[in-house]
């Protein structure tokens, strides 16, 4: 009686091991894993210009499946090329005009502002005085050649670790993008035949969520850059494109990213009107008066992005509750930081997928 009992206890013993060995190897390959995902979702997205170049292209058909998957690849490649190429010294310029300013002449500027704003914060008890104190030793500690000699060190040191990552996704994703059943494939190698009819069950609406996960982002991107771009162009500031594309693309980034983007647009925003103010002192503006519009403007676009355009975008293309979305990209932020929240919900919607669908297998037995 005791070994018919120890049996299954031992058993689950054994299972519960072997999982727990299976999660840390993964863990442990975590990056590889990264790699893999990024290269399927560049896969999917290729997929459309791959049969394009395949079959309504004179082209395509000397070319074959090699020459249309290195096409492709070398399209998206030239694509976002040409977009870092064209963005980043644009940002770096809005950047590197920081370390010109006098803060102390700024703030000097706005000492007849500040000292109305000084009376109410003394009603509530706060030491205005000390506050600004600090806030100046930050911008000036902030926007300092050697904070940004730091910044470009740091990034130029980790350029290693950024070319074998695109190596191995461009490597990967080729292979994916010629032999579009090739992870399909790997998938029914590595589990069971009975498990086959449910596999191919669950590997279309995977690639259709990722696909329309991808377009609604990138929607939501679009619509966040033309309200912020139109929004500090009506306010003045020369920067604008450059300002709401960066902060367009920060809010990839769940939560966090949002509240980074907006405070590099206003710190930047008030940085060019008040340069714009010296150097022509008849487009001199409120810089006080620029600051309040400049938060209200960002305030507005973020209430639009969380209660019309993320809500419709989630809805249409995973279909989970808000509190689900909210503790995914929690998890995920913990275990795997900023890349684990930026890639938490199209990751989700495909186990949700794979649970609906093993459920669904379990209900009918």
């Amino acid at each position: 009686m005791k070994n018919f009992e120890f049996q299954p206890f031992a058993k689950a013993c054994i299972q519960l091991l072997a999982f727990a060995a299976l999660g840390y190897a993964l863990w442990r390959v975590k990056g590889v894993i990264v790699y893999a995902g990024i290269s399927l979702y560049i896969s999917v997205l290729g997929r459309p210009l791959f049969k394009i170049l395949q079959f309504k292209t004179p082209l395509g058909k000397y070319v074959g499946k090699t020459g249309n998957a290195a096409l492709t690849l070398l399209t998206i490649a030239a694509v976002l090329s040409g977009i870092v190429t064209w963005f980043f010294p644009l940002l770096i310029k809005e950047f590197s005009f920081l370390s010109t300013i006098e803060y102390d002449r700024l703030i000097a500027s706005l000492e007849e502002e500040w000292n109305q704003l000084d009376a109410i914060l003394a009603s509530f008890g706060i030491n205005s005085q000390a506050e600004l104190e600090q806030i100046n030793n930050s911008l000036q500690e902030f926007a300092s050649v050697d904070a940004i000699s730091d910044v470009l060190s740091g990034l130029i040191g980790s350029m290693g670790n950024v070319i074998i990552g695109l190596f191995s996704i461009s490597f990967i994703s080729f292979f994916l993008i010629r032999e579009q059943e090739l992870a399909h494939r790997f998938i029914d190698y590595i589990t069971p035949k009975k498990h086959h009819a449910k596999i191919d069950k669950m590997v279309p609406g995977i690639k259709r969520v990722v696909t329309r996960y991808s377009f609604g982002i990138l929607i939501q991107i679009t619509l966040i850059f033309l309200l912020l771009s139109l929004g500090m162009s009506l306010i003045g500031v020369q920067g604008a494109v450059v300002l709401a594309l960066t902060a367009a693309v920060f809010n990839l980034v769940p939560y966090v990213g949002p509240l980074i983007g907006a405070s590099l647009g206003i710190l930047l925003g008030i940085g060019q009107l008040y340069t714009t103010g010296l150097s022509d002192p008849a487009t001199s503006v409120n810089l006080l008066q620029s600051l309040y519009l400049l938060f209200g403007l960002f305030a507005v676009v973020q209430l639009l992005d969380n209660i019309v355009f993320q809500p419709i975008i989630f809805s249409n293309s995973v279909g989970a509750h808000p509190l689900e979305i909210f503790l995914v990209i929690s998890v995920a932020g913990t275990l795997l930081g900023v890349g684990g929240m930026i890639f938490a919900v199209p990751a989700y919607s495909i186990l949700r997928i794979v649970i609906n669908t093993i459920r669904e297998g379990w209900e009918a037995s």
